[in-house]
């Protein structure tokens, strides 16, 4: 090639828009907004910057091998993201390491998820895996807030057709590191038909995230902040129908609008985010026992909204825990205490509305007031004990009217255990107003007396 057709194809490329080849970056970013950054290093991975509904990203996209220019391009644009306090997006396609570059795979990806571990808790973190994601690259995800993943990718650190089932038969791709074996297991958010649906989710999130650990997520909202709604009056006909817990999450949001996140992992617990007169908020539900697994979700939820500075809204309705020795097995114990103490440290602020059922030491797990919570709301319709209505029954002989007596929110009220009955109608602008209250809540603890003069 001369030196002419080389200055040609140079100028073709530094004309070209880096999402020209890449129609994920150019459909998740604001248009035309996208810069790309080490341009003339590695073209298998692209890094840059850009907006997103006007809100600055970092990010990446990768396709085919992974070397040490490449893996280098990333852990730059990790720095990037971290000095200048931007989300960071990554999108994920790789089999491996460059075999001939293969002796330096181990530094070279750890200087990689060294950075990234530093992000961790900084700037909020999302992988979205379209295609294979396989070995030491699963590091990425693992390590990041938010994992998304299209149907027919894959991911996994050991190759399925090296492991056997539990049948002695190999195991298949699918059902071992696919997408919805992955969400199934935790170790992705959510799983997606297509690529558009998955980047409207990712754009949708990162509007109500905030940036950074230190910054104020805060826009005004269109709602009216005392709406009422009268239907959650009704919403509870009795204490054994299923609560639609989901309609009394979007009457509380802003505009309706819940993003739920790990919708199919761990269903006995509903996470996800809403705004609340602008702020964004993270919600806590119960939907049924508590599990293992649901209490892990909840623990790794928890944490994240304290690291980012997100108040936590908890809503009550648990009897208890789901009772079988695969649960004990698989680690409740371990993982209720977890959640218990993320509860205690976190120091963002904590509002509880117990709705129906607050029983036993599920309801610790559950932001109650010994754990944390700042403020705790009940329905009338609550019912808070240290026991079921049968145990309280067998081994105190307690009739039905001595255990509604103390086992009533009022009661409660009158212990200081619950700050206040509400009606279930006004809950929206009562927790609004407690949120307010809590706005510039700071944990104070001097380091000696102060002795008045």
């Amino acid at each position: 090639m001369t030196s002419a057709e080389k200055v040609e194809q140079l100028l073709l490329r530094i004309n070209a828009s880096p999402t020209d080849s890449n129609p994920e970056l150019k459909n998740l970013y604001d248009e035309g907004s996208f810069i790309e950054v080490g341009f003339f290093n590695d073209s298998s991975v692209i890094t840059g910057y850009g907006t997103i509904n006007g809100k600055l990203v970092c990010g990446y996209s990768q396709n085919g091998a992974v070397n040490t220019k490449h893996a280098k391009k990333i852990a730059r644009i990790y720095e990037i993201a971290l000095e200048v306090g931007a989300p960071i997006i990554g999108f994920l396609n790789s089999e491996g390491f460059e075999l001939n570059d293969i002796s330096d795979s181990f530094e070279t990806y750890g200087n990689l998820l060294t950075n990234q571990a530093k992000a961790s808790g900084v700037v909020p973190q999302v992988s979205i895996i379209k295609g294979d994601c396989i070995g030491m690259a699963t590091f990425i995800p693992a390590l990041s807030d938010f994992t998304f993943i299209i149907d027919k990718s894959r991911m996994f650190i050991n190759s399925p057709n090296t492991l056997k089932g539990i049948d002695g038969k190999s195991l298949s791709y699918d059902s071992f590191g696919g997408s919805m074996a992955c969400v199934e297991k935790g170790t992705a958010t959510e799983a997606f038909d297509n690529i558009d649906d998955c980047l409207s989710k990712v754009r949708e999130l990162i509007s109500v995230l905030p940036s950074n650990n230190i910054d104020e997520d805060f826009e005004e909202t269109t709602d009216d902040l005392n709406r009422e709604d009268e239907n959650l009056n009704s919403i509870i006909e009795d204490n054994d129908s299923e609560i639609d817990i989901l309609g009394i999450i979007e009457s509380i949001a802003d505009n309706r609008n819940f993003i739920e996140i790990k919708k199919l992992y761990a269903d006995t617990i509903i996470t996800g985010f809403i705004k609340l007169d602008g702020i964004t908020t993270g919600v806590i539900a119960n939907n049924g026992l508590i599990t293992a697994k649901s209490a892990d979700k909840a623990y790794s939820f928890v944490n994240f909204c304290d690291c980012f500075n997100i108040p936590i809204l908890t809503l009550t309705d648990i009897v208890g825990y789901e009772k079988n020795a695969i649960e004990e097995e698989k680690g409740i114990i371990k993982n209720s205490a977890k959640l218990i103490s993320a509860f205690i440290h976190a120091t963002v602020p904590k509002i509880n509305v117990i709705l129906r059922n607050a029983i036993g030491s599920g309801y610790l797990l559950m932001n109650s007031k010994t754990t944390g919570a700042d403020i705790i709301y009940a329905w009338p319709s609550a019912t808070i004990a240290a026991l079921n209505k049968e145990s309280a029954s067998e081994i105190f002989k307690m009739s039905q009217k001595e255990y509604d007596i103390v086992t009533s929110p009022y009661y409660y009220a009158e212990k200081g255990q619950v700050d206040g009955i509400i009606i279930p109608a006004a809950t929206r602008k009562r927790i609004i107003a407690a949120m307010e209250m809590l706005f510039n809540k700071r944990n104070v603890t001097p380091d000696k007396k102060h002795n008045s003069i």
